[in-house]
């Protein structure tokens, strides 16, 4: 049998090469796992750069207001550096100037492995699982019961709803930071054999509000009203979305919501860079698309971001330099009051957002021209606490060029 311990120090085309010449034949679904593992990997990688960035922007902007000398700014960059676990102590300096040594310190791999490592075993277990549902269609779920069990997973345990019930798009684990609980799939017979059966959560998942951050902003989030205890069952704030669905998706989000509050000129960078990865966009978009068909009135509140100005539209709006946010922000109202108009828009708005064919600029909204199934569609874009939001989505008339300036691209043609 391979050597598994060997085989998980290897890249993703190494490990396929590795497992190939020990007589595994891989799959259609060893290409799928690469371009994901690459994807998930990009998008880290996307993350972990803005944050060391905006810490280093920071920096270097109260340098500026400070009068700091270079010399001064050096010495005191390294420290703060350091101390957020960008960089290791001993650091030198070779001829070009270049610090070398520890890039990453153990801590901040280790924040970063668990949550992206943890969040990718679950949604590689969901797929396994998934593949066995004609055997075994219902799934248990499981905690280790010990004094760090969490007193709502511990409520869960032992509890068996079966495979396509709801509640799993909600409470599929990890379930919190460093939850340690998981999914065993069972037969009919382990199934007839449990003292208690098959549970559903029909009529027991309703919307809450969870706060979010540290700000007081509240999200709308599934909970599952537990008919035992009476008490509301959720994921942690960040983790109510089943990882074997969204994982990806999820990441993509993540950089968003950073490139919320990171300098705009790095976000605008660092979110169009990392959405350049075609499987990325991809699983944003198809997550969207399912976001948005299932929205209704309940969901108020709700929001989704979708991608970021170019750099070269920042600099023209803010030719100053004084910057706002990039971000684009979908929200759940307008989805409501934009369903028909943007229906054919809705499987691919994060891409069709990111190569536009025209940017205007109209007063204060932008334009963002995106052509769909031979009709052309215009993205009203207003300003909003975040940077940008989604106002309006509607067919193309000249009209929404009068008195615009063009930023980017040209003027269609033929309407």
């Amino acid at each position: 049998m391979p050597d598994l311990n060997a085989a998980l120090t290897l890249s993703p085309d190494a490990a396929i090469a590795y497992f190939t010449a020990k007589g595994f034949t891989p799959t259609q679904g060893w290409k799928d796992l690469q371009d994901e593992v690459h994807a998930v990997q990009f998008a880290v990688a996307g993350i972990t750069k803005l944050d060391m960035l905006n810490d280093i922007h920071q920096g270097l902007a109260g340098a500026l207001k400070n009068g700091t000398t270079l010399s001064q700014f050096q010495d005191e960059l390294e420290p703060v550096l350091q101390r957020k676990g960008w960089l290791g102590r001993g650091l030198v300096a070779n001829d070009d100037g270049e610090l070398l040594g520890k890039q990453l310190m153990p801590y901040r791999l280790e924040t970063i492995f668990r949550t992206n490592v943890q969040s990718a075993y679950a949604a590689g277990r969901y797929q396994w699982l998934m593949s066995t549902v004609k055997e075994r269609p219902y799934w248990q779920y499981i905690a280790v019961m010990d004094d760090r069990t969490r007193p709502a997973h511990a409520a869960l345990n032992g509890r068996i709803f079966r495979w396509d019930d709801p509640i799993w798009q909600t409470l599929f684990p990890p379930n919190g930071y460093n939850c340690r609980c998981y999914v065993r799939a069972l037969t009919q017979a382990q199934v007839d054999a449990h003292p208690v059966g098959v549970e559903s959560s029909d009529g027991y998942l309703v919307t809450i509000q969870q706060p979010y951050g540290t700000d007081g902003e509240m999200r709308p989030v599934n909970a599952f009203r537990d008919p035992k205890s009476g008490l509301l069952l959720t994921a942690d704030a960040g983790f109510h979305l089943n990882p074997g669905h969204s994982y990806l998706a999820g990441l993509g989000q993540t950089l968003l919501e950073k490139g919320t509050t990171a300098a705009p000129k790095l976000a605008s960078v660092a979110v169009r860079e990392t959405l350049s990865n075609n499987r990325l966009a991809s699983v944003m978009n198809r997550d969207l698309h399912q976001w948005t068909q299932g929205l209704d009135e309940h969901h108020a509140g709700d929001f989704r971001r979708v991608g970021a100005l170019s750099p070269w539209v920042q600099s023209l709006l803010h030719p100053d330099g004084v910057q706002v946010a990039p971000v684009i922000t979908l929200t759940a109202e307008t989805v409501l009051a934009c369903r028909d108009a943007g229906a054919s828009l809705w499987p691919r708005l994060v891409s069709a957002l990111l190569y536009p064919l025209t940017v205007l600029l109209q007063g204060d909204t932008l334009h963002l021209l995106t052509r769909e199934n031979g009709e052309t569609r215009v993205v009203v874009l207003t300003r909003c606490r975040d940077g940008w939001q989604i106002a309006d989505i509607r067919p193309w008339t000249p009209e929404d060029a009068a008195n615009a300036e063009v930023l980017d691209g040209q003027l269609p043609e033929v309407i």
